[in-house]
């Protein structure tokens, strides 16, 4: 018997948005509802005529095992045809054909996964745009990104196997999923998907029950809840899976030099999810560290032992401090679960002096999100042991 997830459409983990200093109080006042009516656009098509049924054979591959996709569209006539992979920042990644004489009917072009430098491109959702142009100049683009892409959905079926923890849901087409627990009330203290591409159909999340750091069982909270999100991807996308060597942040930090851009085009999409337009190599969830200053001592595991006040700083990663040291953050700490302190206006490093004086004697969780004003939320919980 599977149990079903409470998928919530607006599901606030983290505190308020009032601007104060660090404060403590019982649990954070609601946030306002915002209603926003999108307005219809109207974009007059950029193909149809001399370029118009684009396929692919498939939309996912291991470019590794030497797997390749195939891109499929019909010519009415002969034209010169550009063919050109992007990534999902707009960025070029190949030019499979181009300026190439292509005859009218069904043609086919293959890419083999690899960038321009001929490396084997990392986990990724990837896009395709073609440009033809007839004998007497006319051109066409298919561009997926014009009329698709970026509508955002939540998912309301999802259920997690009681045994396993596997989280199962079906996707209704490709999209880039989010997927976030926590205690209602209280924390975010898992983002098991942080905005993933995945394919149509059929999708299993493995997840052992635990909150990000593996200190507790929160599947089995009474309070525990999930929030399941996704944003379509472009028509006729790629996943590309199976490069253990790199991954996408790395790729493009590191390996990429400038590339072109894609042509910014006109979309006739009426409401797009904001993380649409974030850059894949910011959008994501920092990793943060917390120390305790003025330690007593520590018990088994490293359980620090605190008393009286103490310090207590929230840091970034190394790794992501590049990206995010100047960011703004709401940062809230919780207390076994339960809303403590906020500051709405924090940098990091963030110092707190954390009086323990209204702290029960014992052993506590303390969990910390900070929330940027682009919604990523990094999220940590230690364990402390208050005495007296």
């Amino acid at each position: 018997m599977k149990k079903a997830c409470l998928i919530l459409l607006a599901l606030v983990f983290t505190c308020s948005c009032a601007t104060k200093p660090v404060t403590q109080m019982d649990e954070p006042p609601p946030l306002p509802e915002l209603s926003i009516m999108p307005v219809k656009k109207d974009i007059k098509p950029l193909f149809g005529n001399l370029l118009k049924e684009v396929t692919i054979s498939k939309t996912s591959f291991n470019p590794s095992q030497k797997e390749e996709i195939a891109l499929s569209f019909s010519l009415s006539k002969p034209a010169r045809v550009t063919v050109h992979v992007y990534d999902p920042d707009s960025d070029l990644i190949n030019t499979i054909e181009e300026n190439k004489e292509m005859q009218p009917g069904v043609n086919t072009v293959i890419w083999n996964g690899t960038d321009i430098a001929g490396n084997i491109v990392p986990d990724e959702a990837y896009f395709f745009t073609i440009t033809a142009k007839d004998e007497s100049g006319k051109e066409e683009i298919y561009d997926p990104t014009t009329f698709s892409g970026g509508e955002e959905h939540d998912i309301t079926t999802a259920h997690i196997d009681p045994q396993q923890y596997n989280i199962n849901y079906s996707m209704p087409e490709m999209g880039r999923v989010m997927i976030r627990m926590g205690i209602q009330g209280g924390p975010l203290m898992n983002q098991l998907v942080d905005w993933k591409p995945r394919v149509k159909g059929a999708i299993t999340e493995y997840w052992n029950g635990q909150d990000k750091d593996n200190l507790l069982d929160i599947y089995n909270n009474p309070k525990f809840k999930m929030i399941v999100t996704y944003f379509s991807l472009p028509d006729n996308s790629v996943i590309a899976y199976g490069n253990k060597k790199i991954d996408f942040l790395e790729y493009k930090n590191n390996v990429v030099e400038k590339r072109l851009q894609k042509p910014v085009r006109p979309t006739s999409v009426l409401r797009r999810s904001h993380h649409y337009n974030i850059l894949r190599t910011i959008d994501y969830c920092p990793e943060i560290k917390v120390e305790f200053a003025n330690v007593k001592g520590t018990e088994g595991n490293g359980i620090p032992v605190i008393q009286g006040k103490t310090m207590v700083k929230v840091m970034l990663d190394e790794k992501d401090k590049i990206i995010f040291q100047n960011f703004q953050f709401e940062i809230c700490f919780f207390l076994d679960h339960k809303f403590y302190a906020e500051d709405e206006t924090g940098y990091t490093p963030f110092n707190w002096v954390w009086d323990l004086s209204n702290v029960e004697e014992g052993e506590h969780l303390l969990t910390v999100n900070i929330s940027s004003f682009k919604d990523q939320i990094g999220m940590i919980s230690k364990k402390v042991k208050v005495v007296k």
